[in-house]
């Protein structure tokens, strides 16, 4: 009986030993597949795939489109004159700059309660810079000095011939009282010296004080300094406390809301006669072409490009342009007309250094198409690789770019395989 108790024992604890083992590996096994589970590849959806040529196609359906806001624009043909491409940089209107300059010599004050112009300053016309003080020459006031020791000498002399005139008047007088011991035409006489030397007297101290005066306001009289037309301070060519010649600059001031650029066209190509302006692009410039107005062939050829030059007038005061600054001009040959069409700046998207556009092949697959922008215009680019009626997204090509670099994310191990 003992014996059949213990075989039941050691049975059932067997069977408890298996069932655990068996429950601890089923157990594991659930981890290691949840563990492979969560192991798998992270991928995006089959949105991007490749036509029959190998190029790449990004799928966006209707809903999704609307909610990226993709646009399509059809591109319209356009005819486009010949043009060269010139080179050159921006330069100041003389027309529109001015130099104010020292009346006489002197010394330059700043006026009451106004600061003297700094470089930036906008000034306005008329406006009142400063003071200057004048200086005399040396020679003028030595001049000056001399002639009034000259009126001095002649004031003392005259002071002294009226005494003795007025004392021979009074002798004159008295005799004459005196049973006319002198004549009444001696005492004429006598009067008539004493208002001579009178005159003289009046016209010496006359003399002595408009020397007296021309050598104060030569020490103290300012004259101002005024701006006939006002700008954007761009040289400060002296300060207050300077002593200046007369003549000397001392201010600059232009107005850049009008600039001139100047282009070199290449050497030895055509320009057409008839060209009467040209569009504009300067460096770094993200908006459309700017418009230039021909005035003129440059006076003197640049000895480094030897090409024709021409001068644009550009009136855009609100793009804050500034002289220096290089630019790229498209003029005008003679030649044959070119079809193409134009591309709006938006539809462009760059990568790996070239252009490209996203074509809508339909309603719901965009082709990424490589395009050569030849001629910057106002509403884009001229280009002749797309045919007349295509469809490019005008807005939204970067997210469809970005869509294609999202299908190239691999997480997990097919990433290393």
């Amino acid at each position: 009986m003992n014996r059949i108790l213990k075989l039941a024992l050691i049975a059932v604890l067997a069977a408890a030993i298996i069932g655990g083992v068996l429950w601890s590996y089923l157990a594991h096994r659930g981890e290691l597949a949840e563990e492979a589970e969560s192991d798998k590849p992270i991928g995006n959806p089959a949105r991007v795939t490749r036509d029959a040529n190998g190029g790449i196609v990004v799928k966006f359906d209707r809903e999704l489109q609307q909610r990226m806001e993709i646009r399509v624009e059809t591109l319209r043909a356009v005819t486009q004159r010949p043009e060269i491409t010139a080179y050159g940089r921006l330069e100041e209107d003389p027309s529109r700059s001015f130099i104010l300059r020292a009346p006489v010599a002197g010394s330059i004050r700043t006026a009451a309660g106004v600061p003297w112009p700094n470089t930036g300053d906008v000034l306005g016309d008329r406006f009142m810079a400063g003071q200057i003080e004048p200086r005399l020459p040396p020679t003028d006031r030595i001049t000056l000095s001399d002639r009034l020791a000259t009126t001095k000498a002649e004031v003392e002399s005259s002071t002294a011939a009226l005494a003795a005139a007025r004392a021979a008047l009074d002798r004159a007088r008295t005799l004459n009282a005196d049973d006319k011991n002198v004549s009444d035409r001696v005492m004429q006489e006598a009067e008539a010296r004493v208002a001579a030397e009178q005159a003289r007297l009046t016209a010496a101290g006359q003399s002595a004080d408009l020397i007296r005066s021309a050598l104060a306001s030569a020490r103290d009289a300012a004259l101002p300094l005024e701006l006939e037309r006002g700008g954007q301070v761009v040289e400060v060519l002296a300060h207050p406390g300077e002593s200046i010649e007369s003549g000397q600059p001392i201010l600059r001031v232009a107005r850049l809301d009008q600039l001139i650029a100047r282009v070199d066209a290449p050497a030895g190509e055509p320009v057409a006669a008839a060209t009467s302006g040209a569009r504009i692009v300067p460096l770094g410039w993200t908006g459309g072409p700017i418009r230039g107005e021909r005035v003129a062939i440059a006076a003197a050829i640049d000895p480094k490009t030897q090409g024709r030059p021409f001068l644009f007038r550009i009136l855009d005061p609100s793009s804050g342009l500034r002289p220096g600054l290089s630019v790229t001009a498209y003029l005008e040959t003679p030649g044959a007309s070119r079809r193409g069409v134009i591309v709006p700046q938006a539809a462009v998207v760059r990568q790996s250094g070239q252009t490209w556009v996203y074509v809508q092949i339909a309603d719901d697959q965009f082709a990424r198409r490589e395009v050569a922008l030849e001629e910057p215009v106002a509403e884009g680019w001229f280009t002749r690789s797309l045919p007349a009626g295509s469809s490019v997204v005008s807005t939204g090509a970067q997210t469809l770019l970005s869509e294609e670099f999202k299908s190239q994310i691999q997480v997990g191990e097919e990433s290393q395989q």
